[in-house]
């Protein structure tokens, strides 16, 4: 079944067989006027869905199909039994989405975990992705070390959610507004994403808690198995960052890497790094901006992609 989305015009709510299993996806139409351009392929990070890109999907499909996925686990997606639950599994069921969609190449947007999987898919699968965008990207610092000196802006941001809930202070938790949170809590989840929670677009927060309703209880231990698991192979990538950081070297398609200085999860120094590692990529790291840029401002980050794709276009 397929639902349009009010009030995002053109976005579809609807599934897509990917191998036999239902992979519930945002899906919106290029509208170019010749139906074509370079299709686009977003994933989210860890405790989020599709949803966290609504916002800019319609502005997207200016520059071709776009497609928002939920990874199995998250959103609707339920896992398999088998499935990896982590962040390289989730590599190749990117992979595997891509395949199903008849994408064999693609713009490739991650955000915070969804970063980290796209770094490493466009390490592993170079023809594949003809364009990089990372969303505070859940790089690691250089060194472990750097793991035991936290940024100012990550104590200010994670400390208030550490205080309410242990479990929700978890890297990549983006929006998660279930039934089981208090509204003190939802509260601070989302300053880790809005400046002001208050201005917050409340049919995007609808369409997010809509994620939640009716999970069983078969669904919501789901759930919980897939964010212990996509942590756990998070943290040992942090611990050994070195395998990541050989995939960030191995990167071919053009990069854009946009964060925030108060980002309370992915620190504006780590993402520093990371472009001086690679000069030759592109990075905007924005004033007061967070951790989700396309939910808490969509305008710029639109106009920063369709200014630096026009640029790398100009460029080739």
């Amino acid at each position: 079944m397929s639902t349009l989305l009010s009030p995002w015009p053109g976005v579809v709510d609807t599934w897509l067989d990917v191998g036999g299993r239902q992979v519930r996806i945002l899906r919106t139409d290029s509208a170019r006027a010749d139906g074509g351009g370079e299709p686009q392929l977003l994933v989210h990070g860890l405790g989020g869905s599709s949803v966290t890109w609504i916002e800019i999907m319609t502005g997207l499909a200016k520059h071709g199909p776009v497609v928002a996925v939920d990874l199995p686990g998250f959103g609707r997606t339920q896992p398999q039994d088998g499935d990896a639950l982590t962040v390289r599994g989730y590599v190749e069921f990117v992979v595997e989405v891509a395949d199903t969609l008849g994408w064999d190449r693609f713009a490739l947007h991650g955000n915070s975990m969804g970063g980290l999987i796209s770094v490493l898919l466009a390490s592993r699968h170079p023809e594949r992705v003809a364009r990089l965008v990372l969303v505070s990207p859940a790089l690691p610092p250089r060194t472990p070390l750097g793991l035991l000196v936290p940024a100012r802006a990550t104590l200010d941001g994670m400390t208030p959610v550490a205080v309410s809930t242990l479990s929700a202070a978890v890297l990549g938790v983006v929006g998660i507004a279930g039934p089981e949170l208090t509204e003190h809590r939802n509260r601070q989840l989302l300053k880790l994403i809005y400046a002001d929670p208050d201005g917050v677009d409340r049919s995007v927060l609808q369409l997010m808690a809509a994620d939640f309703t009716g999970d069983d209880a078969t669904t919501a231990r789901s759930r919980r198995r897939a964010l212990r698991s996509a942590t756990r192979s998070i943290a040992a990538l942090w611990t050994d960052p070195r395998r990541v950081w050989r995939a960030i070297d191995r990167v071919t398609a053009p990069t854009l890497v946009l964060g925030g200085t108060r980002d309370a999860l992915v620190p504006a120094k780590v993402l520093r790094a990371v472009l001086a590692r690679r000069p030759d990529w592109t990075g905007r790291v924005l004033d007061d901006r967070r951790h989700a840029l396309m939910m808490e401002d969509p305008e710029t980050y639109l106009d920063e992609f369709a200014r630096w794709r026009d640029a790398t276009r100009r460029a080739a």
